[in-house]
């Protein structure tokens, strides 16, 4: 895999995304009760895929800003002290540090939480990968899942810009 594959990922993440939240949009819209089991489960692919984005991108950007050789796979990366074993974990507090060392930009939820909603915060610091196997019933609302995605692609923007993307 070489590092661009994450920016493709993100934005393949952002388009399933944007496709749950239409989907989402239909049933809130609908005047029949939804399917909860069906709805919740597309909130929490929303939350799943979204967390993914901001993975993708920040990796993407780890590489970029580091200068890796766009034709080198990933997991030769051995920059500044910083290799592949370094950020290849799913918890963000694991390699979001990486990249606030080497970018000076303001990124929601990765440099600065200031004004974000604590809910979304707790969103943030409790995503990981398994996620993908939770059926759990939803404790945060719905817009908060939405707007959870809403910073993902703000990130994904963000970061994109300032590497180029």
């Amino acid at each position: 895999m070489i590092y661009k594959d994450y920016l493709n990922s993100a934005r393949k993440h952002q388009h399933t995304c944007d496709v749950l939240i239409e989907k989402l949009d239909q049933l809130d819209s609908d005047n029949r009760m939804p399917d909860m089991f069906k709805y919740n489960s597309y909130l929490l692919n929303l939350y799943y895929l979204s967390g993914y984005i901001i993975e993708c991108i920040v990796k993407y950007g780890i590489y970029d800003l580091l200068g890796h050789k766009k034709e080198v796979d990933i997991k030769e990366l051995n920059k500044e002290g910083l290799t592949y074993k370094d950020i290849k974990h799913h918890e963000f507090e694991s390699y979001t540090d990486h990249l606030n060392k080497r970018i000076h930009v303001y990124i929601p939820l990765i440099t600065n939480t200031k004004n974000i909603k604590k809910e979304i915060i707790k969103l943030y610091d409790g995503w990981n990968s398994s996620i993908r196997y939770s059926y759990f019933q939803c404790y945060y609302k719905r817009d908060h899942f939405r707007e959870f995605y809403k910073y993902s692609k703000e990130i994904l923007r963000i970061i994109s810009v300032y590497v180029g993307g």
